[in-house]
């Protein structure tokens, strides 16, 4: 048998000569794998978990919602081989936080007028229990895109989980990378039939008949439940009307003069409320939230920036870590409980620029901000759901070696142009780049480009134009611990995950529904306390007792030799 760290520093390089590309090969962290014991082994102790999986039946004293935009299957999969390549291993054999949750399903996500939906009509499903059409928020079926006089009608709006939360005196909030005014956190308060109405002036642009609509950013610091809201924090300066950083992209500038963020202010000094306003790392960190009762953060004049473009300085961006942190230091604080939801917004980016690295980076971003959460959180009063609201036309082919670098290329003798091509490709985006030479379409050249950096656009197959790759319609994961939990258990509409957590909280249309038999704390409870444990520290199968520092160093070494 080899000694233990055997493999230290040792690294498996494949070599196409014929294209003059080199690709790492990151070894694998389990010696015994080739093994049958160790499968054997293996599947033993997860049958045995499984047999004794937790079952809790109790009231949810708090909801925590995870949303992944755009976190499709093979999204998570190359998100879970990224993690473990990061610490130099392979990366197949580890797992993401919650993909060691005991509760896991599938979630249908197409909208009422369209097979591949987007995230707006998703929200609304997933957070009112309604599904609803194409680009619309917090209304029903009945109001199609645009349609202003039929979004007003109140048989036509749908309250979400946030006003249930609200009514049953519990705090609430949202975090995010995108905008406060962006689809699915604007799904938790807004009522339009256009996502894209976040700023008076695209109201204005979309003609008489949307006047009589308020846009979303005025509805967050206007009307309930969004004026209710403890946490608000994410990106959206422009929208809210406040002063601009110099050469900021104009998206939706208001034209009304107003300042949002000065409203908010006002309006809660007026009602003898504490709160503050954060723009920066070091305000963040300076928040005290036994006193701030209120606490809004916009950390960017659109989008919170990329992870791999967030300025780490003090006076820079925090992290969505940081931000969920301190989001949930305020919101424990009541005693009714809390509802939260966090969502790891710029995965959806990343994909529509067709820049896998960018994605992967902002999904792993997000399972820091959950492994803090479980850090701060009982799992015997609070349910944690973690899902996705939609997929995206991303791929993961070519028979790549067992721990090829996921960001890097392939050869497959198949391949009829002898070319390597990505491992991660899309089957549209603006990575098409295609042409013709008078006999034959030939495809991009691969060969020494360095496909790991974060602007590098994947291949596709259909052109779209610059950041307009398209979502997919595939169902999407569910992922649930704590109580009620059990609930998610085989392919689901996307409407029942609001379903699954206002009944585990007893809230909204459930809220008569608390009669729960609960079990013994020794039979149950010790079990998920233990199984938070694991969580945390999942990384996957142990890594060999060699240092990772020490891989990772080589790696980075090799590399620069072959780049020589």
């Amino acid at each position: 048998m080899w000694p233990s760290g055997w493999y230290c520093g040792v690294l498996l390089l494949v070599v196409s000569v014929a294209s003059n590309t080199v690709e790492v090969v990151y070894p694998s962290p389990v010696l015994m794998e080739t093994e049958s014991s160790y499968w054997l082994q293996l599947a033993r102790k997860e049958l045995e978990e499984a047999l004794h999986k937790p079952k809790l039946t109790n009231v949810a004293k708090n909801v925590i919602l995870f949303l992944g935009d755009g976190m499709g299957i093979t999204v998570g999969t190359a998100g879970r081989i990224l993690k473990g390549q990061k610490k130099g291993v392979s990366g197949e054999e580890g797992y993401l936080a919650w993909e060691r949750f005991p509760n896991v399903g599938l979630i249908k996500t197409y909208n009422l007028d369209k097979q591949v939906a987007d995230s707006a009509a998703t929200a609304t499903a997933f957070l009112t229990g309604v599904k609803a059409n194409y680009y619309t928020l917090g209304v029903n079926g009945k109001v199609k895109l645009d349609d202003c006089e039929a979004s007003l009608k109140p048989e036509n709006r749908v309250e979400s989980i946030l006003k249930w939360a609200q009514d049953a005196n519990k705090a609430t909030g949202v975090v995010t990378t995108a905008q406060v005014t962006h689809a699915t956190p604007a799904g938790l308060y807004a009522k339009t039939s256009n996502r894209k109405w976040q700023c008076d002036t695209a109201i204005m642009k979309a003609g008489p008949d949307a006047l009589r609509c308020k846009d979303i950013a005025r509805q967050l610091v206007e009307d309930e439940p969004a004026i209710n809201m403890k946490v608000i924090m994410g990106g959206g300066r422009q929208e809210m009307g406040e002063p601009l950083e110099s050469g900021a992209e104009e998206v939706c500038v208001r034209t009304d003069g107003r300042n949002l963020v000065q409203e908010w202010k006002n309006s809660k000094a007026a009602q003898g409320k504490n709160y503050t306003y954060i723009t920066t790392t070091r305000e963040l960190r300076s928040v005290n939230t036994q006193n701030a009762e209120y606490i809004m953060g916009l950390f960017g004049d659109i989008h919170v920036p990329y992870e791999v473009d967030r300025n780490t300085s003090l006076d820079g961006t925090p992290s969505l870590k940081e931000m969920v942190e301190v989001a949930l230091r305020r919101l424990k604080k009541d005693e009714d409980g809390f509802f939260l939801m966090v969502e790891g917004g710029r995965i959806d980016h990343g994909l529509h620029w067709g820049q896998p690295r960018r994605a992967l980076e902002e999904l792993l971003a997000m399972e820091e901000a959950l492994e803090a959460a479980l850090k701060m959180i009982s799992l015997e009063e609070t349910l944690v759901v973690v899902t996705a609201d939609h997929s995206h036309v991303i791929t993961m082919n070519g028979y790549p070696e067992r721990g090829n670098n996921i960001l890097g290329v392939v050869m497959n003798d198949d391949v009829e142009d002898h070319m390597p091509f990505t491992t991660l490709m899309f089957t549209n985006g603006h990575g098409f780049n295609y042409t013709w030479n008078g006999e034959k379409v030939m495809r991009r050249n691969l060969s020494g480009v360095d496909t790991t950096e974060a602007d590098f656009e994947a291949l596709a197959a259909v052109p779209t134009s610059p950041g307009s790759e398209t979502h997919g319609g595939e169902d999407v994961g569910v992922y649930a611990i704590g109580p009620m939990a059990h609930l998610f258990h085989r392919v689901h509409e996307q409407n029942y995950v609001a379903h699954v957590m206002a009944y585990a909280s007893c809230i909204g249309p459930y809220e008569n529904d608390c009669e729960r038999p609960v079990q013994r704390p020794e039979n149950i409870y010790k079990h998920v306390k233990d199984l938070n444990k694991k969580i945390i520290n999942s990384g996957g199968t142990p890594v060999a007792t060699c240092s990772v520092a020490l891989v990772s160093i080589t790696l980075a070494y090799v590399t620069r030799l072959l780049r020589c």
